[in-house]
This record gives C-alpha cells, sequence and structure tokens, in this order.
C-alpha cells in the first residue's frame, strides 16, 4: 500500500535533519516488530510517503499508531509547541502490484524534484532512491520484486531504474490514466474490481 501522510496545515515541521533523522530510526525500529516491509519510502519537509506490505490491517493499525504518536510528541517538544501535528489521516490505499508499484516508486523519487528541493533524484539523501538506482546500502529497504524482476544482473537493474526515473514524461509530473480512490489504486478494470469486491460499489452504478 502507498501510505501517505501530511503536517497539519502544510506546515515544513519535518525539515530539520534531526526530524528525518528520527523518522528514518522510528520506520527502522518499529517495521520488524509489526512484521511490516518497507519497499520504498520518501521523507519531505511536511509529508511522508511510504510504500508499504503489511501482514493485516491490525498490523498497519498498531505501527501507524506507534509511529505517529512518537513522532508528534518529538516534533512538538523540538518545536517548543503543542497540539496538532498531523494535519489529517494518513491515506493508505491499497496498490496493485506490477508496473503500478514501480510507477509509484519513481513518482516518491522526483517528490523532491518537483518540490525544487533537488535538481535530481539522486541528490536527495532521505528517500530510496539511492539504494535503488546505484546499489547504496539502505536498512529500512526491502527491496520490492518488481524492481528485482527488472533484471536478474544487479547493475542492470540499477541502470534501468535510473532510466526509469530520468525518462518518466514530465519528470513526474504528469499524471497517469488509471484510476485512483480512497482505497485502491491501479488499472481501472483493477480499481473497480476491488471496490465491487468489497460493496463499494454497485453494478448498475459505476463511479
Amino acid at each position: 500500500m502507498h501510505l501517505s501522510i501530511r503536517a497539519h496545515n502544510g506546515d515544513f515541521l519535518f525539515r530539520p535533519e534531526v526530524v528525518k533523522s528520527f523518522i528514518y530510526a522510528l520506520l527502522l525500529s518499529l517495521k520488524s516488530i509489526f512484521g511490516i516491509l518497507v519497499f520504498d519510502y520518501v521523507l519531505m519537509d511536511n509529508h511522508i510517503h511510504l510504500i508499504l506490505w503489511v501482514p493485516s490491517t491490525e498490523a498497519l493499525s498498531r505501527f501507524m499508531q506507534r509511529t505517529f504518536s512518537a513522532l508528534a510528541c518529538f516534533v512538538n517538544k523540538l518545536h517548543g509547541r503543542s497540539g496538532r501535528v498531523f494535519g489529517e489521516r494518513a491515506r493508505t490505499p491499497v496498490l496493485q502490484d506490477g508496473r503500478r508499484l514501480l510507477v509509484t516508486m519513481r513518482y516518491l523519487s522526483l517528490n523532491p524534484v518537483r518540490a525544487g528541493m533537488t535538481a535530481s533524484a539522486h541528490e536527495y539523501r532521505w528517500s530510496g532512491y539511492r539504494h535503488y538506482a546505484f546499489g547504496e546500502p539502505d536498512p529500512l529497504i526491502d527491496d520490492a520484486q518488481e524492481y528485482l524482476g527488472l533484471s536478474g544482473v544487479a547493475a542492470t537493474r540499477r541502470k534501468m531504474y535510473q532510466e526509469l526515473v530520468a525518462e518518466i514524461p514530465g519528470r513526474g509530473a504528469r499524471k497517469l490514466p488509471e484510476m485512483t480512490s480512497r482505497y485502491f489504486v491501479g488499472e481501472i478494470g483493477w480499481v473497480r474490481d476491488m471496490l465491487r469486491r468489497r460493496g463499494f460499489l454497485s453494478k448498475r452504478h459505476p463511479p
């Protein structure tokens, strides 16, 4: 799934390097406790993106509660403030695997570029891009099967991922003609089928 959450009012509460270091260490510590895999991430100044595999909704709920409560306490203490740290509930749509997961990974890689924080993805420290594109060790990352399937040769695989990110139209700004809901993200037919299976749609009333 693609978990994303923003700071309250879009404030840059996560901008200090010490906050990003805290988030990274927190995720690294809690992922193993709850049996969660982190396929990719990017830590921005006012929001966080994670691509996760979770064993159950209960594990996800407990993981988010522990993560966000600890982060809120740390941020408030650091900035000498009180009150809300997050603007709204985290979004956790289920991602279609295969192509859609790779598309979302390169979306995360280019987030700092779109925000004008860096000129290229490899210049940004707080994402999984350097691991996937250049093989830099990153203990937080669990290699996505879609990435491993690009090639059986590690050097070729890294090169292919660099090209996937560099050649995306509009450097990631252009949206793909696929369907996004609060619950699922993927090709239109897949999303409609998943919504229908869970009772969100009626066959008589397509979106």
